[in-house]
């Protein structure tokens, strides 16, 4: 408000006081009709006047709430004003007139055309003032409209993540659950890695991204939690540029494409085989890479979390500018991650 406020003043002082020169500039082009001081007395004074009525002008316009009428009813009120104040005006500066005439009839030789200029120029006043307001309240509503749709996109990622907390948490427990019997050391080992899966992921639902190192400490306990389960069936490899350790990326995301590297490629290969996990940066982008052997499946009962979820979070964090990308290569399944290389969320 007091932007908004110093704003207006500026306007009215710079507008009215440009005016003011014209006028004098215009008076005084055909010779003076008196003396120099009368003439920034009565010009200096008809700005100061048409600063003071143009004031009062707007504090009545503001009480009657022109501001908020459409444009035919706005133009319907505004014309009929600024011709009262292009009649008023001119009559409030006959005093003004008089010290640099020293007679009032001068003035009356003009009284036409001063209200014929002076109504064109608070009509102006006008649809600066308005214009002005029309695009501000333009502007609020394109503001309000994406503080929705940020508001929006929040709500939509926290209910995708939430979605993929419990699907996380099933196939971790499936683990646990077939270690019970067969082997209690191990189950317990499993259980505390499962724990830090599970501190991990309810500290990492607080914020959408995490530093690239960060997730791959939790890709690591969940690949030591699968290990339990699948023994040397299950490898992996690491290829991480040091430079792309800090850069972040989505919460989980990589954990998620590791998890149906084991769920759809060595779960299904008796003789297990490697998961290969790569990081490098690509200019202005960081690149994931998660390879298994295998082939993409396409049943119809396998649940659709991955790829559509990842996708959807990616586009609610970075709009276009990052991508998931699966492909099947000589044996292998490929997952492309490419996300802005950023340092934070």
């Amino acid at each position: 408000m007091r932007s908004r406020t110093t704003f207006y003043w500026l306007c009215q002082v710079v507008g009215w006081g440009s005016w003011s020169i014209l006028g004098l500039l215009y008076a005084t082009a055909g010779g003076a009709y008196g003396p120099a001081w009368g003439y920034a007395v009565s010009y200096g004074g008809s700005g100061l006047v048409a600063i003071a009525w143009t004031h009062a002008y707007r504090h009545f316009i503001k009480r009657r709430g022109w501001a908020a009428l459409g444009p035919g009813a706005l133009v319907a009120r505004v014309i009929p004003a600024s011709l009262a104040l292009g009649i008023l005006l001119p009559y409030t500066d006959l005093p003004l007139y008089w010290l640099t005439y020293h007679e009032a009839s001068l003035f009356g030789r003009w009284t036409i055309a001063a209200i014929v200029g002076t109504s064109w120029t608070v009509l102006v006043w006008n649809f600066a003032y308005f214009g002005i307001h029309y695009f501000q309240r333009w502007r609020q509503a394109e503001v309000d409209k994406l503080q929705l749709a940020v508001v929006a996109g929040q709500a939509q990622l926290h209910g995708l993540m939430a979605q993929i907390n419990p699907h996380f948490l099933f196939n971790c427990l499936n683990s646990v659950r077939g270690l019970i019997v067969e082997d209690p050391a191990k189950a317990q080992t499993a259980v505390t890695q499962l724990s830090e899966l599970m501190r991990y992921s309810m500290q990492a639902s607080r914020v959408p991204t995490v530093a690239l190192d960060t997730e791959l400490e939790a890709v690591r306990t969940y690949l030591a939690l699968q290990g339990v389960r699948f023994d040397d069936r299950l490898r992996a490899t690491f290829d991480i540029a040091t430079a792309t350790r800090a850069l972040h990326v989505p919460t989980m995301l990589v954990q998620s494409l590791v998890e149906n590297s084991v769920k759809h490629g060595i779960e299904q290969r008796p003789a297990g085989g490697t998961i290969a996990i790569a990081a490098w940066r690509d200019g202005e982008t960081l690149r994931v890479r998660v390879t298994n052997p295998g082939r993409i499946a396409r049943r119809d009962d396998a649940t659709e979390v991955g790829l559509a979820n990842a996708r959807e979070r990616l586009r609610l964090l970075y709009g276009g500018a990052a991508a998931l990308v699966l492909r099947e290569t000589e044996g292998d399944v490929v997952a492309d991650l490419t996300v802005p290389a950023r340092g934070g969320a």
